[in-house]
């Protein structure tokens, strides 16, 4: 039996993590092996339950029990290899592992490349987003600029047609004036010494006849008027547009969409998390929890279980008809104990709804957001590589505010339900159903 088993390359009794003959070796579900402590280590580590090896993600931990098969197997190797392998032997290892990191470059250069297709693919869509919206805005500036030019048309075709009426008038007092007296040249609108003329003597001239002009008058800004009406029609069609173009882009993004479980053991003690860890409600009564350092211990809030590291991942959470809320994400380094102030400088890209009705983004100092529509549900979109903490409703598809940052650390989803306001807010924050984990 000893000798057989030194006959196996030694490849078969080595963990994939530490590069050592199994100690205490487990075997998880997809079949592969590693030494107990050192599988434990990596999945603490790393925060999610998945195979170093293979990268299968397992939605609960499986039980880590030692092969006792593979542990006996690995001790009597472990006792019989050989102190120098042949020489065979390490030509073969050597050309394997030669292989297998050429089979490696060759993965990274299609994931190079899948990745920049990805990218233009991402470039052409945002380019469409934009170029829709530009085009929308030239065709409503052009209908603004024909209705300015209409306008000025409309209003030297009246200057026109009033300074004709004003030439006739003064035709026809002219007349009347040489009738009534020939010895009055007909220019003595020219002449110093008919400047003053006996209107007395123009006994055919009918005042009530003759036109009002002190009333008529030039708008000396004639186009305000339509100008303020296109701007506005422009803005609403504008608003159109972006919300249609939101829409779009909202759709884009909900490809991204992660799977998100509340950490029961960060929430504060007034927090009550369901079991299903998709819930979360102020009780204002103290649970019985045990004293944890991820733990709130002031302000109740509750942050997910899963890390963000990187890529971009989007999920949804039901807000209804709460009156305050506080949500976003937030730097795994977080301060958790005491009082902090909850901004960008300390780690949080958070959106809230003040019990007031004001939505802010907890910006330093804060930033007020006038919004159209009340969101029940809100779309949180992260990009850890661009640096984008986004905001939707997801109804509409409106967005609402972006954060920009450089992140250097591991983030969480982050959640508060707000006070009780005397029951006005005890409904929970729920967080929406998803397609797949982070």
């Amino acid at each position: 039996m000893a000798s057989t088993i030194s006959l196996l390359p030694e490849k078969h009794f080595l963990c994939s993590l530490c590069r050592n003959i199994f100690t205490n070796p487990v075997t998880i579900p997809c079949g592969h092996s590693f030494c107990l402590c050192c599988l434990s280590r990596y999945w603490e580590r790393h925060q999610s339950k998945y195979c170093p090896h293979c990268k299968r993600v397992f939605t609960d931990r499986p039980d880590l029990s030692v092969n006792r098969i593979l542990a006996d197997v690995s001790e009597n190797y472990r006792k019989t290899r050989p102190e120098k392998p042949p020489i065979e032997d390490m030509v073969v290892d050597v050309q394997q592992m030669i292989q297998e990191r050429l089979q490696k470059i060759e993965r990274l250069k299609n994931s190079l490349e899948l990745q920049k297709n990805f990218y233009l693919k991402e470039v052409r869509e945002s380019q469409k987003v934009f170029s829709a919206l530009v085009l929308a805005m030239e065709k409503n500036h052009k209908a603004v600029i024909t209705a300015i030019e209409e306008r000025q048309r409309v209003e030297e075709k009246r200057v026109e047609t009033l300074v004709k009426e004003l030439k006739q008038e003064i035709h026809e007092l002219r007349k009347e004036i040489t009738e009534s007296d020939p010895q009055i040249p007909a220019n003595a609108d020219q002449s110093d010494d008919t400047k003053q003329v006996d209107l007395s003597a123009v006994s055919n001239i009918c005042p009530s006849e003759m036109k009002d002009w002190s009333k008529v008058t030039v708008e000396t800004d004639p186009c305000v008027g339509v100008t303020r009406q296109a701007l506005s029609d422009i803005m609403e069609k504008i608003k159109l547009e972006v919300n249609r173009l939101s829409k779009s882009e909202l759709k884009r993004i909900e490809k991204y969409t992660v799977d998100v479980n509340l950490s029961a053991k960060t929430a504060h003690p007034f927090l009550s998390v369901s079991d299903d860890r998709k819930q979360v409600r102020h009780t204002d009564k103290l649970q019985e929890v045990p004293d944890h350092p991820k733990r709130f211990d002031r302000v109740a809030n509750v942050l997910a279980k899963e890390t963000l590291d990187s890529g971009r991942c989007y999920w949804e959470v039901e807000v209804g008809e709460k009156i305050e809320w506080n949500l976003g994400v937030v730097r795994q380094s977080i301060n958790r104990k005491g009082k902090f102030t909850v901004c960008p400088a300390n780690g949080f890209w958070t959106l809230s709804l003040k019990a007031g009705g004001q939505y802010i983004a907890n910006t330093s100092p804060v930033t007020l957001l006038a919004l159209q529509q009340r969101p029940r549900k809100v779309g949180v979109f992260v990009d850890y590589t661009e640096g984008r903490v986004s905001f939707y409703c997801a109804e509409s598809g409106v967005h609402i505010y972006t954060f920009t940052e450089t992140f250097n650390d591991r983030l969480h989803p982050f959640f508060s339900p707000g006070r009780l306001h005397g029951g006005k807010n005890a409904a929970p924050l729920i967080i929406s159903s998803s397609f797949c984990s982070i």
